[in-house]
Parts: C-alpha cells; sequence; structure tokens
C-alpha cells in the first residue's frame, strides 16, 4: 500500500512536471547523458521542425548548431547549470540556451551516482535583441543628427560676431544660414515627437470615406510647382479613381506628399514623377504609388528605406537642397510606414539603379459611399 501511494506520487509529480514544461513560450528538452531525448514540448518539436518525436532520438541529431550541443556537454561534464547567449547566424538570430541538471527523486547525486537527466532550454530572443539595436542606433543616429546643425549654428555664431560690424552683407548671409539649421532642427525634433506618438498609438485618426482620386489630385496640385522648379514633370495615372478608401485625409495626404517630395529630391532634371492610383479589387484595397526615374535604390538597401534616420545612398540626386542630413530627417518614410500600417495598410518600395524607384501603399476599400464599413 505505501509503495503503491509513493509510486503514485511520484507519477503526479512526474505529470505536473511534463505539464510545466509543456506551458513553457521556449523548446525545452529533457536528455540523458548519452543525449538520448526523453521529453521535447511543442516549441522544441517546432524548433526542430517536427510534429512529433522520432523513437529513440537522439539531440545531436536533431540540433545541428555544434554551440548548442558543446554547451550541453559542457553542463553533463560539469553538472552544473550552465547558460550562454548564442548567435549561431550574426545578428540575425540570438538564442538563450540553458542547460540544468535535473534532481532524481531518490535525492542529491553524488560521484557514484550523478545526475542522469537534464533540462536544455532554447529561448528566441531574434527579436528582443533586433529591439534592442534598433533603439540603441536610434540613439546613435540622433545624438548625430541634432549635434552636426548644433555644431553649424555654433560656427556660423562665432563666424558671425567676426563679421557683424565690418561686414553687413556677409553677417545676413550668415543669419540665414543659421536660420536654415535652427528650421532643420525644428523639423528633426517635431518629426521624433510625431513618430513616438504613432508608434505609441497616441495620434488620434479621423477616419472617413475618401474618393482615391480626390486625394491624388490634391498632392499633384500642391506639389506641381515645386517638381517644375526641379524641371521634372509630375503625371498622374488613375484607374477607377472614384473608389472610396477609409483614411485619415491629413495623415494619408502627407504620406503622399512625403512620397512626390522625395520622388523629385532623386529624380534629376528632365526626368518623370508619376503619381497615381488603382483598386487590387481581390484584395478590396486601393493601391498609391510614386514611380520616378531618379538614381534608385541598390537591392541591399531596399530593406532598410523604412527604418529610422536611414538614408540610402544616392549621392548623384539634388538632396543638397533642403539643407542638412542630405536632404531631410532620415524620418519621413519611417513616419509614412507607422501611418499607413494604421490604416490597415501596407507601404512596400522597389528601384533599379539608374531606372528608377516606385513607392507604393494600400488602403482599406470603403464598401459603399454612405458606410465606413470595410470590405
Amino acid at each position: 500500500m505505501v509503495i503503491r501511494l509513493v509510486n503514485s506520487t511520484r507519477i503526479n509529480y512526474r505529470q505536473m512536471f511534463l505539464h510545466l514544461l509543456e506551458s513553457l513560450p521556449l523548446a525545452a528538452f529533457v536528455v540523458d547523458r548519452s543525449l538520448s531525448i526523453r521529453y521535447a514540448n511543442q516549441p522544441a518539436l517546432h524548433f526542430c521542425s517536427l510534429t512529433r518525436l522520432p523513437e529513440r532520438a537522439c539531440l545531436s541529431s536533431l540540433l545541428k548548431e555544434p554551440a548548442v550541443l558543446d554547451l550541453v556537454q559542457e553542463g553533463i561534464e560539469k553538472s552544473a547549470p550552465v547558460r550562454e547567449l548564442l548567435e549561431p547566424q550574426g545578428e540575425n538570430i540570438s538564442w538563450k540556451v540553458a542547460v540544468t541538471p535535473m534532481v532524481h527523486a531518490a535525492g542529491v547525486p553524488s560521484e557514484k551516482t550523478p545526475y542522469q537527466f537534464f533540462l536544455l532550454t532554447i529561448e528566441d530572443i531574434s527579436e528582443v535583441r533586433r529591439l534592442e539595436r534598433a533603439q540603441r542606433d536610434f540613439l546613435t543616429n540622433i545624438s548625430h543628427e541634432l549635434r552636426t546643425p548644433l555644431t553649424s549654428v555654433r560656427l556660423l555664431t562665432e563666424t558671425l560676431e567676426d563679421v557683424i560690424d565690418t561686414d553687413p552683407e556677409r553677417a545676413q548671409e550668415f543669419v540665414e544660414k543659421i536660420e536654415t539649421e535652427i528650421h532643420y532642427l525644428s523639423s528633426l525634433v517635431a518629426e521624433i515627437l510625431e513618430l513616438s506618438r504613432l508608434e505609441s498609438g497616441q495620434v488620434p485618426m479621423m477616419i472617413e470615406p475618401l474618393e482615391a482620386e480626390q486625394l491624388v489630385r490634391e498632392v499633384m496640385a500642391r506639389m506641381l510647382p515645386l517638381a517644375q522648379r526641379h524641371r521634372v514633370r509630375l503625371l498622374t495615372e488613375i484607374t477607377d479613381g472614384h473608389t472610396l478608401v477609409a483614411a485619415d485625409s491629413k495623415l494619408i495626404t502627407r504620406v503622399l506628399f512625403n512620397l512626390v517630395h522625395n520622388a523629385i529630391k532623386f529624380t534629376p532634371s528632365g526626368g518623370k514623377i508619376v503619381l497615381g492610383t488603382h483598386p487590387l479589387a481581390e484584395q478590396h484595397m486601393q493601391r498609391f504609388f510614386v514611380r520616378d526615374t531618379g538614381v534608385g535604390i541598390r537591392e541591399e538597401e531596399l530593406p532598410r528605406v523604412f527604418e529610422r534616420f536611414y538614408k540610402a545612398d544616392r549621392a548623384r540626386s539634388k538632396a543638397n537642397y533642403m539643407g542638412p542630413g542630405g536632404g531631410g530627417t532620415g524620418l519621413g518614410l519611417a513616419i509614412a510606414r507607422q501611418v499607413v500600417e494604421a490604416h490597415g495598410g501596407r507601404i512596400f518600395a522597389e528601384s533599379k539603379v539608374e531606372k528608377g524607384s516606385t513607392f507604393s501603399f494600400t488602403l482599406p476599400v470603403v464598401h459603399d459611399a454612405g458606410s465606413n464599413a470595410l470590405k
């Protein structure tokens, strides 16, 4: 009776332990000293691209990452907990790996009866590490972006002091340059605050049915003088423009302004920019696009163009007319992405060097003219 009760208690503890492992959001393996897998929870099976654990499965045959296997061997040899942060593919993949000896029900192991089982856990923290790197990059970039115009203002002010009494015309030039730098600083701070509010969901949106063609025509009318000044043709290409989209007019108009402004900035004189829209009926979305014949963006840079402060290397552009920072703050596309995604759409870029770029985004289509309900 006593033996049966003890065995029953052991079974209950074992079931509780297995339930605990199964509830973990990270990969958990129980292995013995020969690396035979005695148990693997669902995240562990997923980690190994399996639906079920094969019979007589060995850890070394399922995990091909040598660093993980080395850490397991170290834990077995030391009979002590070991843990390490592993990045098997550089900074793209980050795993928090831990190996912990498991105490047997018979008591604490000794030299004669060492630990027989070990718990291996692997937590994928790639996204956390990516966000940490993004935060560090953001702080580094913002420090650089603020320091550059501040240094310019300081140097211009010192020079201004030397000529203000002797050369009024030159002094006026320095005053205008200082005003340009201050304007850039003000724009930078304003865009940082706006991006922060967008990312935290603190920007109220007035979603209403808007005619796609009306949005395009409004941006066209306001950006045409700038395009003409830089000797660039600005055209429209509209299909089914009467389609209604669910959008905040002010925010989406700003996105289009930014895309057209960038296209003008990076398109040589004599080039062409097309601002257009057409429906994606099968997706119940409307596509807006800005296509230019500019200098283009290298393929390896395309995935990063929507990152904060990232500026692709397009040195042959007319960007210098905007002042410091290579033509802008480097936040415009990051803000555009936040705005579009807040509307339930997507934004993406295509480009070929010396051929031009196309920036597109989608917005949900309104079911009918008298309703805000989306299809």
